[in-house]
């Protein structure tokens, strides 16, 4: 993907000694190529047959955001599939923005008070799924998500924790909250009944595709390389100091209705 003329030309009219312009020029091509794109040169006597197309300016933008944050923050903390919850100081991942207001009644004061809610500069539009998490190695501190993992498939859910196990520092914790498939049979399931005695509404009515159970998260977490998983409960992470009250399980489900775990790169 080549470098559109605007970032060009943004960068040579602020940088005006040439060993700046090559140290941004490496800066840049390093960055793009830990997130897999080519950079190209662009030839000025041909600007014809340049185009720059949406999603070239929406990933150039969503780089340029990205690299802002990360140099702004002293923890880095990565808040994925986020919803209306938006944290402030968190780079927020979801597939849209969506304003919170209409959710308070959910959220409350006691998990959405307004010292920690965020506002749109929070957030970034990235599909997990289509594309590496837009973040050079080692470069987060700690990524935390609930009632988010269900929602991908296998696939997707190997691909996701590969992409937070490059993207973490050594050291760093990844918050997973997510159902417990073993919580949801043992309640509402009769295995003896067969067929019929199945609660399918796990996947049918929450539109989950692969719950998990603790054994399966850490198998998975260890297979892509994080050293340790730590179970424990709600609100009982290693790093609870940089989280929110967690909000997941619904009231609808028990307290052991989630998984709780620390992944430890």
């Amino acid at each position: 993907m080549p470098i559109t003329r605007s970032i060009h030309a943004h960068f040579c009219a602020v940088i005006t000694t040439p060993w700046g312009t090559v140290m941004i020029k490496r800066s840049i091509k390093h960055l793009l190529k830990t997130m897999g794109y080519q950079v190209s040169r662009i030839n000025p006597e041909k600007p014809e047959a340049i185009e720059i197309s949406v999603e070239e300016i929406n990933n150039a933008t969503l780089v340029h955001r990205i690299t802002n944050a990360l140099a702004q923050s002293h923890v880095v903390k990565v808040h994925v599939g986020c919803g209306p919850r938006i944290l402030k100081g968190w780079i927020n991942v979801d597939l849209s923005y969506e304003p919170y207001h209409s959710y308070m009644q959910y959220y409350t004061d006691q998990f959405y008070p307004e010292s920690i809610r965020g506002d749109q500069s929070d957030f970034y539009a990235i599909d997990v799924t289509k594309q590496p998490l837009p973040f050079p190695d080692n470069s987060v501190d700690v990524i935390f998500h609930e009632d988010f993992l269900e929602h991908l498939s296998q696939r997707d859910q190997v691909l996701f924790l590969a992409e937070t196990f490059r993207i973490l520092k050594k050291g760093g914790v990844h918050r997973v909250n997510t159902p417990d498939l073993l919580s949801s049979m043992r309640d509402h399931s009769d295995f003896s009944k067969g067929f019929a005695g199945v609660y399918v509404e796990e996947w049918n009515r929450c539109h989950h595709l692969n719950v998990l159970t603790p054994a399966l998260l850490e198998e998975m977490a260890l297979m892509v390389g994080y050293s340790s998983v730590i179970f424990n409960g709600r609100d009982q992470s290693i790093i609870k100091e940089h989280l929110p009250l967690e909000y997941r399980p619904s009231p609808k489900r028990p307290e052991d209705g989630n998984i709780f775990a620390d992944l430890v790169k």
